[in-house]
């Protein structure tokens, strides 16, 4: 009897055991991505944001599976009242609509190193596969608030990426943008059209891109430029 008991209890164990090791493990909720970015020249709205030096630039961004997204991006520059950082906080919700992707969020950008006051901008983008193209239509809005000088700033921008096959075993991609402003975003200006057209490589987990940009500014800030980068992506 005593015996039995024991095998039966073995055998209990063992099932167990089996079954403990075949359950699957539940899929993580949160994911946690980012890079590190050098740029020639930090440009945002095809303007200059550094003087047309170098720049240091970090990004990180945590998603839930729920929709639900948080992240920072910060770049060392010189500008905006003597600032020589920049600091965005994000947040925002993702929704799906078969192939497109909507995204409503907001901003908060802080400047270090000068006397620029943070302001607030709300978010919306939808994004949509054009056959080989993924197309982003974007548009932020920043309401009146003083860190602004009291004015409003409104950006739409249109974004589209499409492979280009591999050279030498390295993924090329194309890229193109077209954006326009008014507001504080157009830079005192009225307002403001920008543009670029870039490739990109990826080598050993390292994507090098140049890309050429432009704005309509007739100022120094207008100047055309190559802006040559390089990205570690985790």
């Amino acid at each position: 009897m005593f015996e039995s008991v024991v095998l039966a209890s073995a055998a209990c164990a063992a099932a167990l055991k089996q079954a403990g090791e075949a359950a699957p493990s539940p899929p993580p909720q949160y994911h946690v991505s980012g890079e590190i970015v050098l740029v020639s020249d930090y440009r945002r709205g095809g303007a200059t944001q550094s003087d047309g030096d170098p720049a240091l630039q970090g990004r990180i961004d945590i998603r839930h599976d729920s929709g639900w997204s948080v992240g920072a991006f910060a770049s060392s520059m010189n500008g905006r009242r003597g600032s020589n950082a920049q600091v965005s906080l994000f947040g925002a919700r993702r929704f799906e609509f078969g192939e497109a992707d909507l995204s409503l969020g907001a901003s908060a950008v802080i400047f270090l190193g000068g006397d620029a006051d943070p302001f607030v901008i709300a978010q919306a983008s939808v994004a949509h596969p054009i056959g080989p193209v993924d197309a982003t239509l974007a548009v932020n809005y920043a309401p009146p608030q003083a860190s602004l000088g009291g004015e409003h700033g409104l950006g739409v921008g249109l974004r589209a990426r499409t492979p280009l096959g591999r050279v030498n075993g390295a993924p090329l991609t194309a890229a193109a943008s077209v954006g326009w402003s008014e507001g504080d975003f157009a830079m005192g200006a009225g307002t403001k059209f920008d543009w670029s057209l870039g490739v990109s490589a990826e080598i050993e987990g390292v994507e090098i891109g140049l890309a050429y940009v432009d704005n309509d500014l007739d100022d120094e800030r207008g100047e055309a430029g190559l802006v040559f980068s390089i990205a570690h992506r985790f």
